[in-house]
């Protein structure tokens, strides 16, 4: 995880800083006499503006304001959430810190969710009393449901410490405060440079002033597309912890020819009754490994959650094809 931080950190590096700054050294010849009209170099000046303002704002929210709401959110379950004994499922070591005497890790918690359906989730964290062994398989560990599934954590142990690391809180303010005077920087740096006393009449899209902040706003929008895509379904979690469950009749199994990381998704289609006894046709999509392809269930019946208030949105837990091999 550190590796691939530092690994991207030094791509967005690259090619948000010196890369848009050598691409124009290298092809553009100092202009002694202004490249554009008063008027479009004022609109480049704004859109200039424009794009770094969101870049700022992106990373003041991404570093700083989610991480305190998410405090106030787990404040907030302390006091209002909805308590449930979990019983571990699973347990990993990822990681032994000895200079702490901490624990990296992972456990399955087995315990029902806000509608009462029996649910199993992973949560990786540091167990700061190793010795006593509160996390082995069989355990039961109390927990706080969000009440507010809109918000994230969806749940908590009811024991949980809340605090924030200095380290790392100062690391980001660094990290603000460098890349405010690289912005601040370029603007002086190219304006001394260029303006010659015309102004800012010698910025063009290429320019690194503006071509800079548009590489970094697309790497930040990949970043997001590809964290959305294949590392977290918020969608997904929100109605594992706030869905019904149900058997549903499965009508038809399909493999749509997508390949994720070259595992298959497989297409669900699937009738069942909702908690009202009205019945419903809907369909899933799940990557499943290929290990377990053979083990997919083409007929009979399945068990899945869903939105008691969009009954068609449905989801296949990710233990479906264990259960149905203990079935078998």
């Amino acid at each position: 995880m550190k590796f691939m931080i530092i690994f991207w950190g030094a791509f967005l590096f690259f090619f948000c800083v010196p890369f848009p700054i050598f691409i124009y050294m290298m092809s553009e010849e100092l202009a002694t006499e202004p490249r554009n009209s008063l008027a479009v170099s004022y609109g480049y000046l704004g859109f200039s503006l424009l794009l770094w303002l969101y870049v700022i704002i992106f990373f003041i929210n991404i570093l700083f304001i989610k991480t305190f709401k998410e405090k106030s959110t787990i404040h907030s379950i302390l006091r209002n959430g909805i308590p449930r004994e979990a019983e571990i499922t699973g347990y990993k070591l990822l990681k032994y810190i000895p200079k702490t005497n901490m624990n990296v890790i992972q456990i399955v918690l087995s315990f029902p969710n806000l509608r009462n359906t029996r649910i199993e989730h992973e949560m990786m964290f540091h167990d700061s009393r190793p010795q006593e062994k509160r996390f082995d398989v069989g355990n039961n560990v109390k927990i706080l449901l969000n009440p507010i599934v809109s918000h994230e954590p969806y749940f908590i142990l009811s024991d949980q410490k809340v605090g924030f690391n200095t380290l790392g809180i100062m690391l980001r303010v660094v990290f603000i405060v460098l890349l405010m005077a690289y912005i601040i920087g370029l603007y002086i740096y190219f304006y001394n440079r260029e303006s010659f006393d015309f102004g800012w009449r010698f910025l063009t899209f290429m320019h690194p002033i503006i071509f800079s902040a548009v590489m970094t706003i697309i790497y930040i929008l990949v970043f997001q597309l590809v964290v959305g895509r294949f590392f977290k379904n918020k969608k997904e979690e929100r109605l594992l912890f706030s869905g019904r469950n149900a058997e549903a009749a499965i009508l038809s199994v399909t493999e749509t020819g997508l390949l994720v990381n070259d595992q298959p998704q497989i297409m669900f289609q699937v009738s069942f009754k909702d908690f009202r006894g009205n019945e419903h046709i809907a369909v899933y999509k799940k990557v499943v490994s290929l290990l377990n392809l053979s083990s997919v269930p083409r007929v009979g019946t399945i068990e899945i959650m869903y939105d008691e208030n969009d009954p068609k949105n449905i989801m296949i837990p990710k233990g479906f094809l264990r259960l149905q091999e203990a079935k078998e």
